[in-house]
């Protein structure tokens, strides 16, 4: 028996009987306290209130008795009383009484089984309280928990925002373009365009696996990269970052060293303005860029493997000399996971379909893909175009 579950209180003006079921009940173990009356019985100091009171007492005296009831979080409450009269029971019981036992008790039978029953009652309600308190105190840390990650999330956004570049930047009369958004707080999704010299610029399309915090920790040690080797590049200690194919390399050198169990999905490509080149390497991009002019529309060629899974991989170097217009559109593969059709195959040509067919800017063509439809993104989707207009 536990202290909290067992208290009891005896008010009985009879000393001899008063006494008597004291004695038994603390032969049995419960902490018992006692009372000639009502009155006395207020002025008892209770480290814990009783669970279980009987009281010798008529139906009108019930409401004065302490810690019965509901206001009172109330203990149960057993009249025990001499009493022949059904009415009086039935009256006790009106005015709140849990029970009722005739006096004389010289038999404790009946009594076993009233404490039996109660105490069992005082024992689950206590219980659930205790239960529910845990649970509110449990529900009101795992809130707070919750806020507070949602905040340090929120931080990691902006953190993340301002590594990317500027959202339409024009870099040796090429437009750069490009809108991100993460399925949850954070994105996997990580990409960057910059000048190298006064001929060449640099553009990279990332999508690492998984996606939220974990993902979004990658991108920051990509965006370190990146500053890294183009500040290698300008000191004349390492042309890395001027090479898609050995950019790659060392991305997945870093990306092994970092042990994170992580890997990347990466398209790489060089631009030089003096012949309209584009030079690239493909670490497991998918779905491939599309690159659309004013004769066609097409996926770029390549393959390569993703970036993260291998010590030693090779990545090869594709170039082609970019129409005199043209415009290059990335997209990570969380697009795929939007477009409602039922095989990749029809998913492929739905994408180069709208592209082709496409004549405004990035939110025009993820509207036409039924961004606009979607409330909660099953992945991150992220877009970046590349262009260059005779006009401009």
């Amino acid at each position: 028996m536990t202290i909290n579950a067992d208290q009891i209180l005896i008010i009985d003006r009879n000393a001899e009987d008063r006494e008597r079921l004291a004695a038994y009940l603390s032969e049995r173990g419960y902490f018992v306290s006692t009372a000639e009356s009502i009155a006395l019985a207020t002025l008892l100091a209770f480290e814990t209130k009783p669970d279980l009171v009987f009281a010798d007492v008529k139906n009108d005296e019930i409401a004065a008795i302490p810690f019965v009831g509901p206001n009172n979080d109330g203990a149960s409450l057993i009249v025990i009383s001499s009493t022949e009269s059904a009415g009086d029971v039935v009256a006790c019981l009106r005015a709140g009484a849990d029970d009722f036992i005739l006096k004389p008790v010289l038999e404790f039978a009946s009594v076993d089984h009233v404490i039996d029953r109660t105490i069992q009652q005082i024992r689950v309600t206590n219980l659930n309280k205790r239960l529910r308190t845990e649970l509110e105190v449990g529900n009101k840390k795992l809130r707070e928990g919750i806020h507070e990650l949602r905040r340090d999330l929120k931080a990691g956004l902006q953190v993340q925002l301002k590594m990317l570049p500027e959202q339409n930047k024009r870099l040796q009369g090429y437009d750069f373009a490009h809108i991100v958004r993460p399925s949850l707080y954070l994105s996997g999704d990580f990409l960057d365009y910059f000048r190298i010299d006064d001929h060449r610029c640099m553009f990279y399309f990332a999508d690492v696996s998984g996606h939220g915090a974990s993902s979004a920790f990658v991108t920051v040690l990509l965006k370190n990269l990146t500053v890294r080797l183009l500040r290698n590049f300008k000191r004349s200690s390492s042309d890395e970052i001027t090479c898609p194919a050995r950019f790659l390399k060392r991305v997945n050198q870093e990306l092994i060293a970092s042990d994170l169990g992580k890997h990347i999905t990466i398209f790489a490509g060089l631009l030089r303005e003096e012949n309209n080149q584009l030079s690239y390497a493909i670490g497991g991009h998918f779905p491939l860029p599309i690159i659309s002019s004013r004769d066609e529309t097409a996926y770029l060629e390549g393959k390569g493997v993703a970036v993260g899974l291998f010590p030693e991989p090779e990545f090869e170097v594709y170039q082609r000399v970019l129409p005199r217009d043209f415009r290059i559109t990335i997209f990570s593969d969380g697009i795929l996971e939007i477009i409602r059709r039922d095989s990749l195959v029809e998913k492929e040509n739905l994408l180069l379909n709208v592209v082709s067919e496409s004549f405004g800017g990035i939110e025009s063509l993820l509207s036409s893909l039924g961004m606009d439809d979607i409330d909660e993104l099953p992945d991150d989707i992220a877009v970046m175009t590349v262009s260059r207009s005779n006009k401009t």
